[in-house]
């Protein structure tokens, strides 16, 4: 298991984490929407997993919240 050092601690550590995983999905969100035109038979998968990028990334953000929310 890995350590991590935080000059946030471990809420900071959690929240970076959390927070890049969220932009990740958002980013692959983006580039399935700009090549879905182009995949033919698989616009549909393409586009589902592109919903389940969108919620998971919500999903995420709601926890971010919830790590805040216990640092206050």
């Amino acid at each position: 298991m890995a350590g991590f050092d935080s000059a946030a601690g471990p809420a900071g550590v959690v929240s970076g984490l959390i927070g890049k995983a969220a932009a990740e999905l958002d980013a692959m969100s983006d580039a399935a929407g700009e090549i879905a035109p182009e995949v033919g038979d698989l616009t549909g998968v393409l586009v589902e997993a592109q919903r389940i990028a969108d919620r998971a990334a919500l999903d995420l953000r709601r926890l971010l919240q919830r790590v805040e929310r216990a640092k206050a």
